[in-house]
């Protein structure tokens, strides 16, 4: 069978699919074929440029040791410009670039080691693009254009932002590119008792909740499709921590060893034999 991981987005809850893969892949399960949306585009290009557990643990590495002003860039002057109207966003790509840059050791899609695919989202139209061939870093930052945060990317012609919005959880994505057995790797929190604080941590929490009931309603579909083809969808289960906040980077270590715990119980457990929904 064609393994998969599908990743789904998560902003800077990344560490949390680092966990999970790292622990995945030391049970040996190895993937043929490797697709991401947003952070999980990141993490699915790390990999499939480094594949493997050494691999693996060199992301985990990176997310525990990376900070905020590694990866965003507060600028007043470029928030005021964006909320003005100057620009249409709010943050400057330039270090999440860097960031792609350094961890992808790749330049294009079609060169990686594991066959990889990036999701991203039309902003004109709404339709989920799946990124084959073409730049890395510009598949990548197309992926994670977070919509009014950071810029969208023109990529063939299209203009591409976030790829969580139209594939949260990118299942059906792997399946049409031949994956039978796809394991789900999320970034899952556990549920908030009170709302998020700040403006833009309560915009990012809202579009939270909507691309992860349109993700379980993707998963739905993926999981009869799989029913219907003799495959297997599996949701590898989250630790579900609290959230940090929307920029807060300094527990990296701390939510890639919860992740990695919870998969490693969640495996030795056995429940990881049966197709999950």
């Amino acid at each position: 069978m064609t393994v998969a991981f599908a990743l789904s987005g998560g902003g800077n809850l990344g560490p949390l699919q680092a966990g999970t893969l790292l622990a995945l892949l030391e049970s040996g399960v190895e993937p043929d074929l490797l697709v991401g949306s947003s952070v999980g585009a990141l993490n699915a290009a790390f990999l499939a440029c480094r594949p493997g557990v050494s691999g693996a643990q060199s992301l985990v590495q990176g997310w525990s040791t990376l900070r905020r002003k590694e990866a965003v860039q507060l600028n007043p002057l470029w928030a005021l410009a964006g909320f003005l109207g100057f620009r249409d966003h709010l943050l400057s790509p330039t270090r999440l670039r860097r960031l792609v840059r350094r961890w992808i050791e790749t330049t294009r899609i079609e060169d990686a080691k594991v066959t990889l695919a990036v999701t991203a989202t039309d902003a004109l139209s709404g339709e989920c693009v799946v990124l084959r061939s073409g730049d890395l870093v510009e598949a990548v930052a197309a992926s994670a254009a977070i919509p009014g945060l950071l810029p969208a990317v023109r990529v063939d012609g299209r203009w591409l932002v976030d790829g969580s919005l139209s594939a949260n959880r990118p299942v059906r994505q792997a399946q049409a590119l031949g994956a039978d057995d796809v394991y789900v790797v999320t970034t899952a929190t556990a549920p908030r008792i009170r709302p998020p604080r700040g403006a833009v941590a309560m915009a990012m929490n809202s579009v939270s909740l909507v691309t992860t009931r349109m993700g379980l309603a993707e998963l739905a579909d993926a999981v009869r499709h799989a029913e219907d083809h003799g495959g297997r969808v599996r949701v590898v289960p989250s630790a579900q921590p609290h959230a940090p906040g929307p920029f807060e980077y300094r527990r990296g270590a701390e939510l890639a060893e919860a992740a990695y715990r919870c998969t490693r119980d969640w495996l030795e457990s056995g429940d990881s034999e049966a197709a999950m929904s």
